[in-house]
């Protein structure tokens, strides 16, 4: 079974384990804990009673216009239901979720989390119900200092920040954001934490890795003194362009056995990576998480991937990156060599 992560840390090992310490902090044991369910369950194919973590979309709109991104395309605005979730849902979600003691949630899937005007308030609730792991994904244009510092008060745990590349790259594909203002607030964020003598919301800041393949130790040395992590993705086909695609072999999915993931809309969704809700199992408004988790339609798919033929039987599974074939080249990063992870056939063109 294939459950590498696609991501490159560009850290020491020794910062990523202060990084895990510190996200767990105030809750090691159970940390612990769902990081042994998370790596051993798919491993077995044992289904929890419960997930081990949930995907909450607090919204599926965003505001920029990234050239990379689905949210962009006319199939995604055909398709998906573009709206923030509402609160009475949420507390729904939450009350079932604290009701099987779950560790953790994100609160962010295909949009930007923060257009959700509801967002310091849904933090707040999970929090006050139990759920020891809050986290979101933000792009960062909604947040300014005294934000952050309620971030703080309401104890989110994680913050990752996606930052594309720098300068004239940045302000390119992250239109209208602009590169000096973005890097100047998570300077001060940091600068906020050691003034609390805070180390949560620990924060990431993720690029994907044609944004910054020309000089990725410019961006490493930009960003690791005044962050947690600095990580990259290589570009994933959003879009949908590819059509000669290589797999993994034996691959059987872990998500399944991982997480739950909920749309804006209450539609349950396969996996994180069904952008286009085309492989609906369930919906929240009129269903609970413990029925869906063991349905038949995440059972039907579990049967699939035990067998290894996600990829030829589960329409979205062709297209999903984990089910396909990797490779790596070198680069060098502190005059260290570096193997950065890429799809095999796949354009790391930014919009291709």
């Amino acid at each position: 079974m294939k459950t590498k992560t696609h991501q490159i840390f560009f850290d020491s090992r020794l910062k990523n384990l202060k990084f895990e310490i510190n996200r767990s902090k105030g809750h090691l044991f159970s940390y612990i804990n769902n990081r042994i369910r998370w790596h051993l369950f798919p491993t077995i194919h044992h289904v929890a009673k419960f997930p081990s973590h949930v995907d909450i979309e607090l919204s599926s709109l965003c505001n920029l216009n990234c050239p990379m991104c689905y949210t962009t395309t006319d199939n995604f605005k055909a398709k998906v239901n573009q709206k923030v979730m509402n609160m009475d849902l949420f507390k729904k979600i939450i009350d079932e979720c604290s009701k099987f003691n779950l560790y953790s949630i994100r609160l962010s899937l295909r949009g930007e989390s923060f257009i959700n005007k509801d967002i310091f308030k849904m933090i707040e609730y999970a929090k006050k119900k139990g759920i020891k792991e809050v986290s979101t994904l933000t792009h960062g244009g909604f947040l300014n200092e005294e934000k952050f510092e309620k971030l703080i008060d309401l104890d989110l745990d994680w913050l990752s920040i996606s930052f594309d590349g720098i300068e004239d790259t940045y302000n390119k594909i992250r239109h209208p954001l602009k590169f000096e203002d973005s890097l100047e607030n998570i300077k001060n964020y940091q600068k906020i934490k050691k003034r609390r003598g805070v180390v949560k919301p620990v924060i990431k800041v993720q690029t994907v890795w044609p944004a910054i393949s020309k000089d990725p130790d410019r961006y490493f040395s930009l960003f690791e003194p005044i962050t947690d992590q600095v990580a990259s993705n290589p570009l994933i086909d959003y879009l949908a362009k590819d059509s000669d695609i290589e797999y993994e072999e034996n691959f059987s999915c872990p998500q399944l056995y991982q997480r739950f993931v909920i749309g804006a809309d209450g539609n349950v969704m396969l996996c994180a990576f069904d952008e286009m809700e085309s492989h609906k199992i369930g919906n929240m408004n009129n269903e609970t998480i413990f029925d869906i988790w063991h349905g038949e339609k995440i059972n039907k798919a579990r049967e699939i991937h035990k067998k290894h033929l996600g990829a030829e039987q589960i329409e979205i599974c062709k297209h999903c990156p984990l089910t396909r074939k990797r490779e790596s080249e070198s680069t060098n990063l502190g005059g260290k060599s570096l193997k950065i992870s890429k799809y095999v056939g796949r354009d790391q063109t930014v919009g291709k």
